[in-house]
């Protein structure tokens, strides 16, 4: 009898299942894998309190002449491509060391 009881229930929960199945939206297809000069690196770096105000100002700015809402990985992806080898650069890596109380 018990048997017959967790068969039952089983069928039950097994065609409840099938109806969300038959349900669903079909996926998403799957894209083809980008060619590994188009891949990006995933990478985590801590910021101080004035690197973030940097970063709010370059969102601030791309929103104001552009219209464009951009995350913070598109500034800092921005920061990197516009910022210049300079002897600023160099005065630049000294203030953040001095920050950040280590040397790098």
């Amino acid at each position: 009898m018990k048997s017959q009881t967790l068969l039952d229930k089983l069928g039950r929960s097994l065609d409840a299942a099938n109806v969300k199945e038959a349900k669903k939206r079909p996926g998403r297809q799957t894209l083809a894998p980008l060619p590994p000069d188009k891949r990006c690196k995933k990478i985590a770096i801590s910021l101080f309190e004035t690197d973030m105000q940097r970063i709010k100002a370059i969102r601030a700015y791309i929103l104001d002449k552009r219209g464009d809402a951009i995350s913070t990985s598109v500034a800092v992806k921005l920061a990197l491509r516009t910022a210049p080898l300079s002897p600023a650069l160099c005065a630049a890596l000294d203030q953040a060391a001095a920050e950040d109380g280590r040397k790098w």
